[in-house]
This record gives structure tokens, sequence and C-alpha cells, in this order.
């Protein structure tokens, strides 16, 4: 006989905002037991109760409580921007990595710049100031694969002590998932995170993070 426990859990950890509301104790059991139960019957091949999800829901919250919380309040130390941004994506050629060795003696890239590189294993991807967009193509001689304008990016950064703390990137990402920011880069060092967001998204997604930089400080 099929379990129903485990499906509920699994539908629960696919979900990030009924896992978030779960956790923090403002889930309706009863309207989110409704709202699974057609899933949870297929997928045990009988019929449930309401009660029956109630019950386990209630019994799944209470197992994650003696958990490490999958989602957490990060320590926000400082919050930078840079904007406005543009996206400039090329072919992963051996010519464009030979242009790109001579990059920084053609380019003057300042502190107040922002400039990052991904290289993959088809395309390489330079997200820049836009002040640089016209030196970058002037640079490299071959037509980009696309041009996106009117990004802009937004730092986290936090101290050393979340090297041993887990899912601190899905802890920040959960907040924007929460608030549909649609996040169309992410650039990384050891101590910050930087989301590259639409222009249009900008001043929502910093409000949020100042929000949690006042929260977590404002408890210290």
């Amino acid at each position: 006989m099929i379990k129903i426990h485990p499906i509920v859990k699994d539908i629960v950890l696919g979900e990030i905002e009924a896992l978030f509301a779960l956790t923090n104790g403002y889930m309706n059991m009863s309207s989110y037991a409704h709202h699974i139960r057609p899933v949870v019957e297929t997928r045990a091949k009988k019929q449930v109760t309401i009660t029956s999800l109630v019950v386990s829901l209630s019994r799944l919250r209470k197992e994650f409580k003696k958990e490490k919380p999958l989602i957490h309040k990060v320590s926000i130390k400082n919050i930078t921007t840079k904007l406005p941004l543009t996206e400039i994506s090329y072919e992963n050629t051996n010519k464009f990595i030979q242009e790109l060795e001579s990059l920084h003696k053609n380019i003057s890239i300042t502190q107040e710049d922002f400039f990052t590189i991904t290289i993959g294993t088809t395309e390489v991807d330079i997200i820049c100031s836009s002040n640089l967009e016209n030196k970058i193509l002037k640079h490299f001689k071959m037509k980009p694969k696309f041009i996106n304008h009117n990004f802009a990016a937004i730092g986290v950064s936090y101290g050393p002590e979340v090297f041993s703390t887990p899912n601190v990137f899905f802890s920040l990402l959960s907040i924007t998932a929460r608030a549909h920011i649609n996040i169309e880069e992410l650039v990384s060092t050891p101590t910050e995170l930087i989301f590259i967001v639409a222009e249009k998204d900008f001043g929502k997604i910093v409000a949020l993070f100042s929000e949690l930089h006042r929260e977590v400080n404002n408890k210290k």
C-alpha cells in the first residue's frame, strides 16, 4: 500500500511558497490540502480525505522544525548597485579567446565600472557597464550572437561565516522568487552574490534586500 505522507512531503518540497508557509506557520493547511488532493490521489492510486492530508501536513511541519531550516535570514553586511548594464554574447571560438587575451590592454576598466565574463562550452557572455559596450564591440572583430540592454546589478555581501552555512544562495533567491522577479544572471565571489536583473525590477529587489538587511541587523 502506498503511503500518502512521503507523497505530501515530496509535493511540499517541490513548491517553495508552500514550504516557506508551512515552516513559518502561516499555511492554511485545509486550503492547501484541497489544492494537493488530486495530485496525491493520482500518485497514491487511491482516494484520500482532507483530514488525512491536514494530519500529514501537521506532522511534516513538526519534522521540519527538528531540522536545520532550508530557508533562513542571511546576515547582509552591504548592498551595492550598478546600472545601466549591457549583456553581449559571443560564440566561444579559438579566435575569440585569442582576442580576449588582449582585452585588458585595449579597454580601461575602472573600479566604478561593472564587468564580468563567463566562458561557457559554446558561448561567452559579457555583462558590463553600458559605457563600455562600444569599446568591447570594437575590440572583438566578430559579430556578437546577441546584445541586450537595460540591466542592473545588485550586489549582496556577507561575512565569511556563510562558508559553513548551507542554502545561503537558496535563501536569497527565495526572496526574489516570492516577489516574482526574474533573475537574468548570477555572479558570485566568496563573500558576495550579485543579481543581474532588468532595470524595471531594480527598485523592487533593492527594497527587498534592504528590508532583510534592516531586519537582521536590528536583531543584533
